[in-house]
Order: C-alpha cells, then sequence, then structure tokens
C-alpha cells in the first residue's frame, strides 16, 4: 500500500493491476458528462468500484468513486466530504457542478488531499452517472479483454464484426424493439430476409409477429441460446438475450452466412452475448444519457433562475448566441389518454425530425403546463401536464417556427385530436428563450379562450393578446375585477347555473336579447331571469358603463369572454 504526503492511503497506480485507471473511466463515461477538477495523484490510479458517500458510515471506500449526491462544487461543506473520502482512500470524489464555480475552500482542500474531485453536469441524473460508471468498470476501462475479441467500448459495428468472426456465422446485434444496432459484413450468399433486416435497420414486422406466435421469441427472452432450423426461405439461426442482471439489453442473432453454422456456435454465442453486455449496456446508457442531457438543458432553460446557458448550448449542440423561438402546442377538448398522448409523440417525433435544431420538452406529470413561480409562468398559464407540449427551436431560418408550428398542428390532427399552437417570439440567443416561452404562453392563452386559429403567434392575434394583457394588469391593481364575477363563479361551481356564460354572452352580443338568447339556446324569459339573478348574487348593475367594464374584465380574467 502506498500513502501520500499527508500519511493517508493513497489510490493503487496502475501497477498494481486489478482494474481500469480514472482515466479510462472518465473516458468512457464522457468528458461531457464528467469533468475532472482536481487530480492531485494524476488520473493513472487504479478504480475498483462504485459507491455512495454516506457520512454516518465508517467509510471503507478505498480505491472506489464515490457520489456525494447533494453536494455541489460551490458548497463550502464539499470541502469536509472531500476529506472524509480521502481518508477512506477513495479514488475520486464526485459532486455536482455548481453554478457559481469551486468553493475557495474547496479548491484549497482539493490541492492537498490524494482522492480526485470530479463534477458531474447538471443535466446528468445521479442514476444515470451510476450507470455508466459501473459501464465502464464493467467493461475494463476503454476495451474488453476477451480471446479474440478487442474493441473499444461501445464501438457496436466493431463488436458485431469480431463476434462475427468469434462464431462462425453473420451476427445481428438488435435492441429488445427488434431494431437493428449493428451488423457484421455479409457475403453475396446472405438470405434475403438478413439484406431487408439490415436494409430496414429493423427485423420486419411480420418476421416479428410470426416468430412471437411460434413461441420463439419468448423462449428467447426466457432462457439460453434458441436454435432456429432452416427452412425453404431462410438459413438456420441461433439467438441470444443479452442480460445485465435481470434487465434484457437486448439480443444477438447468428446467421449462417453461405456455409452453415460450425458445431461449437452455440457455445461461441454464448460466451459472445457475456462479451456484448458492456458494450449494449454502455450503448443504453450514453443513449439515455444524451436525451437526458438535451432535456435537462431545455428544462434549465425554461424554468431554471440563473441558467448556464453555454452548457446547455454544448448539450443541445446549438450555438448560445443563435436565434431562437419557442413553440407551446396543447390538445384541447375531452379526448381518452391514451389518444392524447399518443398524438403528442408523434408531435415529439416530428420535433425530432426537424434536423437537430429543434427540441421537444413535456412537464412531468403532476405539474402545471407552466410551473408556478417559474420564470416564465403568467397568470393562467394555459395547458396542463400531459395535454401541452413546448418546442425549443434554434433555426434561423425566415417563418421557420411558423413553419414547423403548422406541422405539428397537423400531426396532431391528423392523431385525431384538436390542436391549438402558439408561436413565441424570436429572441436573441438561448438566454432569451423563457422570454419566447412566456410570449407563447400568453398567445396559448388567447387560442384557448377563443378556441381559434389553431396556429398564431403575437401578431396573428394582436388585439386579443392586447386585451389579455390589459385585463391581467387591470386584475393585480384593481381587486374588484375578480369581485366583480367571484360570486357568479362559485354560485356556478356547486349549482351549475350557467350564469357566468350567460352574463358573458350579454356583454359580446351588446345587450342584444334576442342575439344572446338565441347563442345560448333559452327563452328569453330564461336570459331575463338569469340575469337578475346575477345582478342580486353579484350586486352589480350591467346598465352602469363602468360596472360593464369591470364585469367583462373579470369574465376574461376567468376565460368565458371572448366566446367561441
Amino acid at each position: 500500500m502506498e500513502f501520500s504526503a499527508s500519511g493517508r492511503p493513497q489510490p493503487e497506480n496502475p501497477a498494481s493491476g486489478g482494474g481500469p485507471t480514472l482515466a479510462q473511466v472518465v473516458g468512457v463515461v464522457g468528458r461531457d458528462v464528467v469533468q475532472v477538477v482536481h487530480a492531485p495523484c494524476g488520473t493513472d490510479v487504479v478504480v475498483g468500484g462504485v459507491g455512495v458517500f454516506d457520512s454516518g458510515e465508517s467509510l471503507q471506500e478505498r480505491g472506489r468513486v464515490l457520489i456525494a449526491v447533494g453536494v455541489d462544487t460551490s458548497d463550502p461543506a464539499a470541502a469536509e466530504v472531500l476529506r472524509a473520502a480521502d481518508r477512506a482512500g477513495a479514488a475520486a470524489l464526485v459532486v455536482r457542478r455548481g453554478a457559481e464555480g469551486v468553493a475557495p475552500l474547496l479548491g484549497e482542500v482539493a490541492d492537498g488531499v490524494s482522492t480526485a474531485l470530479l463534477a458531474r453536469a447538471p443535466w446528468v441524473d445521479w442514476g444515470e452517472l451510476i450507470g455508466l460508471l459501473r459501464a465502464a468498470l464493467a467493461a475494463g476501462g476503454a476495451r474488453v479483454p476477451e480471446p479474440g475479441v478487442d474493441v473499444g467500448l461501445g464501438d457496436l459495428p466493431a463488436l458485431a464484426s469480431a463476434l462475427a468472426a468469434l462464431v462462425g456465422g453473420a451476427i445481428t446485434i438488435e435492441d429488445p424493439e427488434s431494431n437493428v444496432l449493428a451488423y457484421s459484413p455479409t457475403a453475396d450468399t446472405a438470405d434475403p430476409l438478413r439484406r431487408l433486416t439490415i436494409l430496414g435497420r429493423r427485423v420486419p414486422r411480420w418476421r416479428v409477429e410470426e416468430l412471437a406466435e411460434s413461441g420463439f421469441l419468448a423462449a428467447l427472452w426466457a432462457g439460453d441460446v434458441v436454435h432456429r432450423a432452416a427452412d425453404g426461405r431462410f438459413p438456420e439461426r441461433l439467438a441470444v438475450a443479452v442480460r445485465a442482471g435481470e434487465e434484457v439489453l437486448g439480443s444477438l442473432w447468428a446467421a449462417a452466412d453461405g456455409e452453415p453454422l460450425p458445431e461449437g456456435a452455440r457455445d461461441a454465442l454464448r460466451q459472445a452475448a457475456a462479451i456484448a453486455v458492456p458494450h449494449l449496456l454502455h450503448h443504453r446508457l450514453r443513449s439515455r444519457s444524451a436525451e437526458g442531457r438535451r432535456r435537462h438543458a431545455v428544462r434549465a432553460l425554461f424554468e431554471d433562475p440563473s441558467p448556464d446557458v453555454g452548457a446547455a448550448g454544448a448539450a443541445l449542440g446549438v450555438d448560445p448566441g443563435q436565434p431562437c423561438a419557442v413553440l407551446a402546442g396543447v390538445v384541447v377538448g375531452a379526448v381518452a389518454p391514451e389518444v392524447r398522448e399518443r398524438a403528442l409523440r408523434a408531435a415529439a417525433l416530428r420535433v425530432a425530425a426537424h434536423g437537430g435544431s429543434a427540441f421537444a420538452y413535456r412537464v412531468e406529470e403532476g405539474a402545471s403546463g407552466l410551473r408556478p413561480g417559474s420564470r416564465s409562468s403568467s397568470a393562467g398559464g394555459a395547458g396542463q401536464d400531459g395535454d401541452r407540449i413546448d418546442v425549443l427551436l434554434a433555426d434561423p431560418r425566415p417563418d421557420a417556427a411558423q413553419r414547423l408550428a403548422r406541422d405539428l398542428a397537423a400531426v396532431l390532427r391528423g392523431a385525431g385530436v384538436k390542436p391549438l399552437v402558439a408561436v413565441g417570439p424570436v429572441v436573441g440567443g438561448l438566454k432569451d428563450a423563457v422570454d419566447s416561452r412566456a410570449g407563447a404562453d400568453e398567445v396559448l392563452r388567447v387560442l384557448c379562450e377563443r378556441g381559434e386559429p389553431e396556429v398564431a403567434g403575437a401578431d396573428d392575434v394582436r388585439f386579443a393578446l392586447d386585451a389579455l394583457r390589459v385585463s391581467d394588469a387591470v386584475a393585480a391593481q384593481v381587486p374588484s375585477v375578480g369581485d366583480a364575477v367571484a360570486a357568479l363563479l362559485a354560485h356556478d361551481e356547486r349549482h351549475g347555473t350557467d350564469l357566468p356564460r350567460t352574463v358573458a354572452a350579454h356583454l359580446a352580443f351588446f345587450g342584444d336579447a334576442g342575439a344572446t338568447a338565441r347563442y345560448l339556446g333559452i327563452h328569453a324569459n330564461t336570459l331575463r331571469y338569469r340575469l337578475r339573478r346575477a345582478r342580486e348574487l353579484g350586486g352589480f348593475d350591467l346598465n352602469d358603463p363602468d360596472v360593464r367594464l369591470v364585469v367583462e374584465l373579470g369574465l376574461r380574467r376567468a376565460g368565458l369572454i371572448p366566446l367561441p
């Protein structure tokens, strides 16, 4: 065992053997995910595992990477956490990257200990990071040392070729949904099904249904190597599931390629499945991590008080100073939850197909369309969770936002729902995306109140938007605006009398009793009774122009004027 100058146990060096180095692990995980802040002993120390820091335990963590959940680099308490990790001989400590950088005390401590200090990017979840670290360790760093198989972790095409040589057949690597992740080069004699699968990047649907009905897929996911004999159409195949514990990561398929599979192909494919585990785990976690980084970056731009626009731009692959706009779409009207979800998922796919400059965002379950207290929330935020999709568009082309908004509306409409899509103003960069979202939210409120048009920006509903802003501003200063209709709204909630809507229609039709009654589908006498009852409950006289103005503003705030 080696010790640092302070007398504390020092992490092992490569000469000790036994695992990947810290540099290899960080390289596999990605420096966009984990950054080395301080490493006084260098990054060639051997890493023996991953653990979670717990100050209540005795801490026997020599050689491990410790995760300090809830601690960031700007937190003064991080210094003592790093000292404790060093006393335990940890190879590294990972904390969250703080918006204010590294606290001075933490920097001083980091220079005087043996444990390296790493910082996790803010858009990566702790669970994702732990999975990535474990995948890197399972792979022995950047390489998988197996007889005849020496490829970079996550290089699936190279892995498929190496496994084909090991097994003696053409290899296809698939995910659990039968999508092709990689394949080995094939001979000219390859069967039509293999060529069709490779060209389509997935197993044809009819073939999946055939395998499911025959029980082949059930046997594949449940057990060991499964054999499918050659028939008149296709040559023989072997398949095996690739598992990490109880989790199915995908499958390997070996097909006879010009000649029968060799006698030892079953055992070789079983060995190949073990070799493929860290590669498929790495692929899955990296895919999820990349998606998570983009999701967290957009969320930060929309909701964090002081987002790191540089980091967000890096995660999105967007110049932070590039003009951008925000679109907000909702599904309106009664619709089955599964239909609504399918429609919004189709809209998200349309956004993903825009070409890397558009990013869809769905608010988490249980939150409103715009979270109360968020920087972009405004009174009466339109859209609720599950009904709304927001889109950040960083596209400098003229009218790009309007075109994408129309496309989203068409996709939603084609999925059988009624859409409304609002377009926020184009702003000068990612730092102002929140302002574009606030503008889209205002337009969306207008669309939700009016029910039309299907797609609009601020210029398309300018007067209605101005009226909305006036009612918001007046309501903030004049309590009587809310008081004027509060009694009507409360009474209607209890008794379902439709009094607020009746008063709204009366004002919208400028007191024309005949037009109002026809619109509401009631008799003129019923209309007069309702107006009299409203006057009694609300304590106002609609013959007074000042009262009419205040009541109308209150009804607008309640979303009852204008009427559809």
